[in-house]
């Protein structure tokens, strides 16, 4: 099976102490290397740069602030990835995209020859380059971008880890769902310090689910394991 997992921003972010949420990518280490001593493909894409610049660069919510904070951030946050990955006897390597680079064939053969040579020995990590990106912060707290590289790269699956986890529609967990609206659930707040929301995941979900792909809405935290299995709360889109 080849997963993208795609990580919010609060889900690995600590706002009130600005910090990361080690256990997290702790948990989610563990999980990939058991996926991948199985024979699954990996890709990460996660949130959180701006996040963590903003311990560090101040500035307001224009772009050029963000820009800064994302480059700064970017590197504390890799820094972590590689610490915990690295204690699992994994190593992991650092995409930057731009948007134009999951449209443009020739740079999608050459992500596609890329990505060949690290398959099966390092785990891709991938996020947009926000320092670079003249139109700022595009890809909307890198669901789309998530998105794009899932159909770009033809996996199976994309997997959205949120702070909340499964969504609710009249105080019920929706195990699976075919609803593309935010109006068709219950009022929940994810990624309220991102750039996302559950219209830019549910956008996401449809046009996955329409290309004849999976996606999976769950909580960070909990093991992917548990979460392909269902055994883990999680919603399910089908079509």
């Amino acid at each position: 099976m080849k997963i993208v997992i795609k990580i919010g921003t609060t889900s690995i972010f600590d706002q009130k102490k600005q910090e990361i949420k080690i256990k997290v990518i702790e948990s989610l280490a563990k999980d990939i290397l058991q996926l991948s001593k199985n024979g699954n493909e990996i890709i990460i894409v996660p949130s959180g740069a701006v996040g963590y610049g903003k311990k560090l660069i101040n500035g307001k919510d224009e772009l050029s602030s963000r820009q800064a904070q994302a480059a700064v951030g970017q590197i504390k946050l890799m820094q972590k990835y590689s610490e915990v990955f690295s204690k699992q006897g994994m190593d992991i390597a650092q995409f930057l995209l731009n948007p134009d680079d999951l449209t443009n064939k020739i740079k999608i053969n050459n992500i596609k020859k890329t990505y060949g040579c690290l398959k099966g020995k390092v785990i891709p990590i991938v996020n947009e380059n926000d320092t670079t990106s003249t139109e700022g912060l595009t890809f909307g707290d890198n669901d789309f971008l998530a998105t794009e590289l899932l159909l770009s790269l033809n996996f199976d699956i994309l997997i959205i880890l949120t702070e909340i986890g499964a969504l609710i529609k009249n105080n019920r967990i929706l195990k699976e769902s075919n609803f593309f609206s935010v109006e068709d659930y219950d009022k929940m707040n994810i990624s309220s310090k991102g750039f996302g929301g559950l219209k830019s995941k549910l956008l996401c979900a449809k046009k996955i689910i329409k290309n004849g792909k999976n996606c999976i809405i769950a909580k960070a935290g909990d093991s992917i394991l548990d979460i392909l299995s269902e055994k883990a709360n999680s919603t399910k889109f089908n079509t």
